[in-house]
Parts: C-alpha cells; structure tokens; sequence
C-alpha cells in the first residue's frame, strides 16, 4: 500500500487564506509505502504543485538524479528533475516545449522513481528501495495531484504579476491537464 497526500494544503501570505498572487501550492506531505512513512508533517512544506507535475511525470518516466546532482549521460534512460518533493517551485518558465521548466531551491525531499517492466522501484537512499505495482503507483499519484488540482479549483483565481509568470503558470497547467489527461 502507497500513501502521497497533501495534509493541509494552504498559499503563503494573508496568514495562510486564500491568495491569488501565490501560484504554488504548499503543503507537508504524508508518503508512506506499507508501514514504512517516508515523509511526514514534521518534515515541513513543500511545493506541493511542483510535487505534482514531477510526480504526473514519473507516470511515463524515470526520476533519477545521480548521486554528484549530475544528469545521466543519456535522457532516454532516465529523465532528470529537481526534488520529487521541493521546497520551492516559485518561477516556471514556458520555454516553447510541452514540458514547463520549474525553478526553485535546492532543499526539499528525493526519490528515485525506476520503471522495470511492469514495477515501479522507489528508492529512498540506498537501503530503502520498494518495489510497486506500476496501477498502485499511478492511483497513489493521480490522488495526489487530483486533490492538489481541486485546491487551486477551489481557491480564486491565479493573479500572476507579468506576462513572464502568467505564461509560465500557463505552462504548468497546461502540462498538468495534458499528463492528467493520459492517464484518465
């Protein structure tokens, strides 16, 4: 059994009510495979929108980043992002491809996500890795970004401050409902 769930799910600023001018959503996250819990509400926020796409991602490919946070030689063995779990994920570029370039700082939460034949392998540091049935990995990743999703549809409108941001969070939508969408 698989565990992603954004546990309170807020925006920064107007001490924590809604607010238009913050793009990203934030939350601690609960990740837990079997009994094993590999985040927590004690291991702080994260930008859980971010976490969404990334992890919408790891449906059709690898999370990996090498241990020196160099990218593989070769993009068609594993595809490289940022933290599975930032702690920022404040500018997002739309760099004219279908995928939104995120940009945050170097702190947050990594796994490496693996695809092996009809398994999924999660691995957190190396004596922690579990192998996932690839359906429990896609249904534990499509609650979480679907529960994301509705807080931003619950919350007013995104306000972004320039043309830049709102191409950018453009971008990220647009990727989010094209991933979505796949795998509906």
């Amino acid at each position: 059994m698989i565990t992603i769930t954004p546990t309170r799910l807020h925006w920064i600023g107007n001490d924590d009510l809604d607010n238009p001018a913050d793009l990203c959503a934030h939350s601690p996250v609960d990740f837990s495979i079997g009994h094993t819990s590999l985040l927590t509400d004690q291991d702080g926020d994260f930008t859980v929108s971010a976490a969404a796409i990334y992890l919408l991602r790891s449906l059709s490919c690898n999370h990996i980043i090498e241990s020196d946070g160099s990218k593989p030689l070769s993009k068609t063995t594993a595809t490289v992002y940022e933290n599975l779990f930032p702690c920022c994920g404040h500018t997002m570029i739309d760099s004219g491809e279908p995928d939104v370039q995120i940009i945050g700082c170097p702190n947050g939460s990594n796994f490496d996500v693996i695809h092996q034949s009809d398994a999924i392998r999660v691995c957190a540091g190396e004596s922690q890795n579990y192998i996932l049935n690839k359906d429990e990995w896609q249904s534990a990743v499509i609650a979480f970004a679907d529960a994301v999703r509705a807080f931003y549809d619950a919350s007013l409108p995104k306000l972004p401050s320039d043309d830049f941001s709102r191409r950018g969070y453009d971008a990220m939508i647009s990727e989010w409902d094209r991933r979505r969408k796949i795998v509906r």
